[in-house]
């Protein structure tokens, strides 16, 4: 299967962005060619009726905030259900027994997941999704169901944590912000012989008082408790908000990864070769940061460092130890969360890294920050354990939107629209789960 070059990919990006929720993008392409293959559209969307919330902890979801939340949502009339987010190794889409898609023998391509128990994918997803899934079909989002030229009926096969193959039925295809950007929907069963056999997070919906809904969880204990986050549908977006796997996808292409006798990790040599530069490069003749990164982030990347030194900043990065320890290219998983960690496709940056340990209070000059966010950057320094050494990739400017961020907020100019007034909105589901907010280097 060949692979997708970038300028196609960018010629795509138009189209297949506006099926993508979340922070608005300008669109910078009028039409998709014909390689990108719509094989069927998204079903009428029956929209799900009221709001939604989660709680959920870095990695498993403790007993107390599964109690202190389900205490909570009933004093306001609402329900909760334990859910599952994860991510799979996808081997390949196959129609009548033919692959439709596949990555090169012997690799996986990512794909992730949102689960939960069978009675509680109506009230959270709506009565179209929960009447196709079953314990052995799920439902996909539409995004990624065009870039994978999917269609419902097909069987997708996807690697459990064990080695074994788990053969599924896509049984429909429902739009991206449907899904709260997850790329298959299954039940918790499912989810189990795939290998996810813990909780991350709790759904809560069906309650109509926003305000009594958090004051009802500040009271159990859940809401300000130390690591635990709860998020809610109306939320605005937060600058340092990293970007789902499908819209990775769409921005840099699919990745092609193989999990080696060892456990580690390795990237297709013919996607290292189209994606990633040729070893690390200099980005910055005056702050000498040299690094191997996908080759759609280094203009931003140059850019970022370019208005660093042009504000006297040069100083405030520790251009020895991000050579030594930091970077971007580094193939493996995230160590908390399981998915494939962004650096793997080469679009995180790690610097400073002595003075910004994952959990600590991150020490990162905030003008820095700002200057990359502006370039299209998140900031690890607000992730549910600050990673202060981590930039990553979101591909549009994120220094206009207004946010109480714990850590370097904004200064947004009153006189520039913000770059969106959009909530998350039913992302809420995924939100948080990304491959970098649980991620750290060892050296990148």
């Amino acid at each position: 299967m060949p692979l997708v070059s970038a300028p196609r990919r960018i010629v795509a990006l138009g189209v297949a962005l506006a099926a993508l929720g979340g922070i608005a993008v300008i669109a910078v392409g009028a039409s998709i060619d014909d390689a990108a293959v719509v094989s069927k559209t998204a079903d009428r969307l029956i929209q799900p009726v009221g709001d939604l919330a989660v709680a959920y902890d870095i990695g498993e979801v403790d007993r107390f905030v599964i109690d202190g939340v389900d205490t909570a949502v009933r004093r306001v009339g609402g329900v909760a259900a334990p859910s599952r987010t994860g991510s799979s190794g996808m081997r390949r889409i196959a129609r009548s027994g033919s692959t439709v898609h596949a990555p090169p023998p012997g690799y996986l391509i990512p794909i992730t997941f949102v689960s939960l128990p069978k009675g509680a994918i109506g009230g959270v997803m709506g009565a179209d999704v929960s009447a196709i899934v079953n314990d052995h079909t799920v439902v996909m989002n539409q995004v990624t169901a065009e870039l994978m030229a999917a269609q419902p009926g097909d069987t997708i096969e996807l690697r459990a944590a064990n080695g074994s193959t788990v053969m599924l039925t896509i049984g429909g295809i429902r739009p991206y912000d449907q899904l709260g950007w997850a790329e298959l929907v299954m039940t918790t069963e499912v989810a189990e012989r795939l290998g996810t056999i813990t909780d991350t997070r709790v759904v809560m919906w069906g309650f109509s008082d926003r305000a009594g809904l958090d004051a009802a969880l500040a009271d159990v204990g859940v809401l300000g408790r130390h690591e635990t986050r709860v998020l809610h549908s109306w939320d605005q977006p937060d600058p340092d908000d990293t970007i789902s796997t499908a819209h990775t996808k769409v921005l840099l292409g699919e990745p092609w990864y193989r999990i080696n006798s060892d456990e580690s990790i390795s990237m297709h040599p013919d996607w290292k070769v189209a994606n990633l530069t040729a070893g690390r490069v200099l980005l910055n003749g005056t702050v000498g940061i040299r690094a191997q990164c996908h080759l759609e982030i280094v203009g931003d990347l140059q850019a970022a460092l370019a208005e660093v030194v042009s504000a006297g900043l040069a100083g405030a990065i520790d251009v020895a130890n991000t050579n030594m320890y930091g970077g971007c290219y580094n193939p493996r998983y995230s160590r908390i969360s399981g998915f494939l960690s962004r650096h793997a496709y080469g679009m995180a940056l790690d610097t400073n890294t002595q003075t910004n340990c994952q959990g600590c209070r991150p020490r990162m000059n905030c003008d820095v920050v700002r200057i990359f966010r502006r370039h299209g950057f998140a900031w690890g320094g607000n992730f549910t354990r600050p990673d202060g050494m981590h930039f990553e990739w979101v591909g549009q400017p994120r220094d206009q939107i207004q946010y109480p961020s714990t850590y370097c907020p904004n200064l947004v100019n009153p006189l520039v629209e913000s770059v969106s007034s959009a909530t998350i909105g039913r992302g809420v589901l995924t939100s948080g789960d990304s491959a970098a907010v649980q991620d750290h280097p060892d050296g990148a």
